[in-house]
C-alpha cells in the first residue's frame, strides 16, 4: 500500500513538472517566431515606427549616429526595427533605458515579446520621469525680436507642468541651434545652409521666461493644448529620447517650430503637421495648423518687462522729467507721491536696470547690489503691481505668412507679385510686430501696355527694423534690401540699399527717418546714390493701415528723383485684403503719378 502511494506521489511530481515545462515553453516564443510575426504584421511598415525614427521620404531626418541601433538604421526602418527587437534580447545597446517609446510600442504591437525581453533597471529615466510629472501641455510663442533678423520670426517651444496654478515651476522643451554666434546676419546665413546642430534640450521654464520676457524683451502666447493624459506620457518619452541627439537645423523648413511638431505627432499618433511644412516652417503657421485638429483649448498672454515699462511711461508717470533723473542720476524717490506712483516708479527702475545689465551696461557685482537695493526699497510697500496692459490682438487671428497679389495700375499696366514669407509694410499687423517687415523671395512681374511681359523685380532679402525711441530706449532703425531689379531704363541691375535711421512713436503709430544708399551693379555698369526718406504709418483704425512715404535720392550720372507714395490696406478677411497705392516719382518723367489698386492673398 505504502510502495503503491510513492509511486502515486512520484507519478503526481512528474505530472507536475512536465505541466510547468510545457506552460512555460508555451509562454516564450524563439526570435525565429518573433521575426515571423514581424514579417507577416510587416510591422516595420507601421506608419508610427516611421514617426518614432522621424522618417521622411526614405530617411530619417535625425543625423546622429548614437539615435539608431542599426548601423543603416537612418534608411532603413526594417533593419531598425530588427536590431532593435535583437538588442532587446540580448539585453545589449541599453535600448530599454534609451529607447523607452520604442519598445514600450513594440511590446504593445508583438504580445509575445515582453517575455523575451532581458530586464534591467534605468534609474536615469525613472529620475527624468519623476522630475517631470506632466499633466499639461503647452505650445508657447515668443513673438518676434525687432533688432535680430534672426529671430523675426518668432519661436515656438512647449511647456509641461504638472500643476497649471504654478506655470513657472515647469519644464520647456525646447529646440534650437547649437551655436556661439551672437551676430543675427551670421546665424541666419548659416542656418541657411545647415550648418548648425539643432537640438533638444528640457529645462526649467523660468529661464525661457527670464530669456524672453525679461532678455530680449519679447512678448510671449502660451496655447494650452487639449492632449490626454497617455498622449502626454508619450510625448514625455520620446523627448526623453531625443535628449542626447541632433540634426542639421535649417532656419527655413527643419528649424525649431518643425521640430516641436514632431514631438506632438508622436503624442497623438494620427495627427498629420510635419507633411504640411514641405518648403518652409514659420513658428506663426506652425501655431495655426493646430487648430483644425481642435488641440489649442485655451490660449494667454504674457507680456515683456519692455511692454510693462513702456506701459508705465505711457499712462502711469506724468513727470518723467523726474523719473529720468531717479533713474538714472539716482534721485531719493519723493515722499509726496501716492504709493502707487511710488510702486510704479520702483517696478521701472528694477525693470530697467534688468534691461541694462542684458545690454552689459553694469557687471554682475553691480547689477546684484543695485538690484537687491531696489527689491529691498520695493518690498516696503507690501502691495502687488496692478498694471492694466491690454493683450494685442492674438496672433492665431493674423494673416499666413505666404502671398500672392495681383495689381491693375493707372497706366493700363498690371503686376504679379509672389513671396513665400513673411510680412511687409502694406500687410496688415493684426498679430505680428509692428515697425518689424522682413521678405524672401519675393518676385513681382509686370505687363505693360503693348509690351511682353517681364521680370519687373526678385527679392533675395528685405529687411526693415522700424523701431521706436523715447527718452530711455533709444535704439536705432535699420534696413537692408537686396534684390534684382529691373531700373527705369529698361536695364536690370543686382540692387543693394542699406539704410539706418531713427522712429518716433508707439504700437499704434509712428514716423520714421531713414538715410541710405542705392547702389546698382550690371557687369562694369554701376550707379549709385545718397539719399533720404521721411515716413508715416497707423494702424489706429480696425482693418485699415495707413501709410505715407517721401524719399530723395542723388545719383551719380546727373540722376535725381523725388518719390511719393501713399497707400491705405484694407482687411476683407483673415487672409485677404485690398490695397490702394498713390505714387509719383520724376526720374526720368515729371510728375510720373500712377495708381494701384490691388487684391492679396495670404496662405
Amino acid at each position: 500500500m505504502i510502495q503503491l502511494l510513492n509511486i502515486c506521489n512520484i507519478s503526481n511530481r512528474k505530472s507536475k513538472y512536465l505541466l510547468l515545462t510545457f506552460l512555460f515553453s508555451t509562454s516564450c516564443f524563439s526570435s525565429s517566431e518573433i521575426n515571423s510575426f514581424i514579417e507577416q504584421n510587416k510591422l516595420y511598415e507601421n506608419p508610427y515606427w516611421s514617426k518614432l525614427l522621424h522618417y521622411r521620404n526614405g530617411s530619417s531626418e535625425i543625423d546622429s549616429n548614437n539615435f539608431f541601433i542599426s548601423k543603416d538604421g537612418k534608411t532603413d526602418l526594417k533593419k531598425e526595427l530588427f536590431e532593435t527587437i535583437n538588442s532587446l534580447e540580448s539585453g545589449q545597446n541599453d535600448v530599454l533605458c534609451r529607447f523607452p517609446l520604442r519598445v514600450k510600442w513594440l511590446k504593445q504591437n508583438i504580445p509575445q515579446l515582453k517575455k523575451n525581453i532581458v530586464p534591467y533597471s534605468c534609474p536615469k529615466l525613472n529620475e527624468y520621469l519623476g522630475a517631470i510629472d506632466a499633466k499639461q501641455v503647452t505650445m508657447v510663442f515668443p513673438t518676434a525680436h525687432i533688432n535680430s533678423p534672426a529671430s523675426m520670426y518668432g519661436h515656438t517651444f512647449l511647456r509641461v507642468s504638472s500643476d497649471e496654478e504654478t506655470p513657472l515651476i515647469s519644464n520647456a522643451i525646447n529646440y534650437a541651434a547649437k551655436t556661439t554666434d551672437t551676430n543675427g546676419f551670421i546665424f541666419a546665413y548659416k542656418g541657411l545652409f545647415g550648418e548648425y546642430e539643432g537640438r533638444y534640450s528640457i529645462l526649467p521654464y523660468y529661464e525661457k521666461i527670464k530669456e524672453y520676457n525679461n532678455l530680449e524683451q519679447r512678448d510671449i502666447w502660451e496655447y494650452d493644448l487639449d492632449l490626454k493624459q497617455d498622449e502626454i506620457d508619450r510625448l514625455v518619452l520620446h523627448a526623453y529620447e531625443l535628449k542626447d541627439v541632433y540634426s542639421d537645423y535649417f532656419f527655413f523648413k527643419e528649424n525649431c517650430s518643425y521640430n516641436i511638431l514632431w514631438l506632438l505627432e508622436i503624442a497623438r499618433s494620427d495627427l498629420d503637421l510635419v507633411s504640411h511644412f514641405s518648403l518652409k516652417t514659420v513658428p506663426l503657421d506652425s501655431i495655426k495648423i493646430l487648430k483644425p485638429y481642435n488641440l489649442i483649448k485655451d490660449s494667454k498672454f504674457r507680456y515683456s518687462s519692455m511692454k510693462k515699462m513702456k506701459h508705465i511711461l505711457e499712462e502711469k508717470i506724468e513727470n518723467k522729467e523726474y523719473l529720468d533723473s531717479f533713474v538714472n542720476d539716482n534721485e531719493p524717490l519723493n515722499e509726496d507721491l501716492s504709493i502707487d506712483d511710488k510702486i510704479s516708479y520702483l517696478d521701472f527702475k528694477i525693470s530697467y536696470l534688468q534691461y541694462q545689465r542684458a545690454n552689459n551696461e553694469y557687471d554682475k557685482k553691480e547689477y546684484l547690489s543695485k538690484y537687491l537695493e531696489l527689491l529691498k526699497q520695493r518690498s516696503t510697500y507690501n502691495q502687488s503691481s496692478n498694471y492694466d496692459i491690454k493683450a494685442p490682438k492674438n496672433p492665431l487671428g493674423s494673416h499666413d505668412s505666404a502671398r500672392v497679389s495681383f495689381y491693375y495700375n493707372s497706366d493700363d499696366s498690371f503686376e504679379l507679385s509672389a513671396k513665400p514669407v513673411y510680412h511687409d509694410i502694406y500687410d496688415i499687423s493684426d498679430g505680428y510686430l509692428q515697425g518689424a517687415y522682413i521678405d524672401f523671395f519675393d518676385i513681382n512681374i509686370k505687363k505693360e501696355k503693348d509690351e511682353n511681359i517681364k521680370l519687373d523685380r526678385f527679392t533675395l532679402l528685405k529687411i526693415k527694423s522700424l523701431a521706436p525711441r523715447d527718452m530711455f530706449f533709444q535704439p536705432t532703425s535699420w534696413g537692408i534690401d537686396l534684390a534684382y531689379e529691373h531700373f527705369k531704363d529698361q536695364s536690370d541691375y543686382l540692387k543693394i540699399k542699406p539704410e539706418a535711421g531713427l522712429t518716433y512713436g508707439n504700437e499704434k503709430d509712428f514716423i520714421y527717418l531713414m538715410l541710405g544708399s542705392n547702389v546698382y551693379y550690371k557687369n562694369s555698369d554701376q550707379l549709385y546714390s545718397i539719399g533720404s526718406s521721411i515716413g508715416f504709418v497707423t494702424n489706429r483704425f480696425d482693418d485699415i493701415k495707413l501709410g505715407l512715404n517721401y524719399s530723395y535720392d542723388k545719383y551719380n550720372k546727373s540722376l535725381e528723383n523725388n518719390e511719393f507714395e501713399a497707400f491705405t490696406t484694407y482687411k476683407l478677411d483673415q487672409n485677404a485684403s485690398l490695397t490702394i497705392k498713390y505714387l509719383n516719382d520724376d526720374l526720368y518723367k515729371q510728375n510720373d503719378e500712377k495708381v494701384k489698386v490691388g487684391v492679396s492673398y495670404y496662405f
